[in-house]
């Protein structure tokens, strides 16, 4: 038998402290995204951009110009869907395609001027998320935070390679 039941501990302020977050990885992360996404995607919405679409843009915004295959290696998404969404910003105006005179094949692009208005609007919308997000949490906080995901996302790629053949 147990003692006594113990009164919740609070935080240096006094409050209750949330629950223990879940034991497993991925759920926490789930909740996480969840947690970030739902507000931003709000923002999107009014501009009938999904979070993908959003990434495509506010990557031409880092650089001038990608090609379809540069923008499908800097983000989470397979070739095939890059090529169907730059095709549906490319028919709202919001990316041009250029192709480059030393070599036909290839088609380079960028913002359009409506494009680089709406993704600098909608960058402004979610900073001021984000901050809102990570107000308390301090600097240094958020560099071991950001160093341990980057070495997450760097052991599940190394995962993910193929090893040496079986023999």
């Amino acid at each position: 038998m147990t003692g006594p039941r113990q009164p919740p501990q609070g935080d240096r302020d006094g409050r209750a402290e949330p629950p223990a977050p879940p034991s497993d990885l991925g759920t926490y992360l789930l909740g996480l995204s969840r947690a970030v996404t739902r507000s931003v995607e709000e923002d999107l919405a009014p501009h009938d951009l999904s979070m993908t679409d959003y990434a495509i843009l506010g990557t031409c915004l880092e650089r001038a110009e990608h090609t379809a295959t540069e923008l499908a290696a800097l983000l989470p998404v397979d070739p095939s869907r890059i090529s169907r969404m730059v095709s549906s910003l490319v028919d709202r105006g919001l990316l041009r395609r250029r192709r480059l005179r030393t070599d036909r094949r290839i088609i380079m692009l960028r913002l359009s001027d409506e494009g680089r208005e709406l993704a600098l609007l909608v960058r402004d919308r979610i900073r001021e998320h984000d901050a809102r997000l990570t107000g308390d949490v301090s600097e240094a906080e958020m560099e071991v935070f950001m160093s341990v995901a980057r070495r997450i996302r760097a052991n599940s790629a190394s995962a993910q390679e193929p090893g040496p053949p079986a023999r």
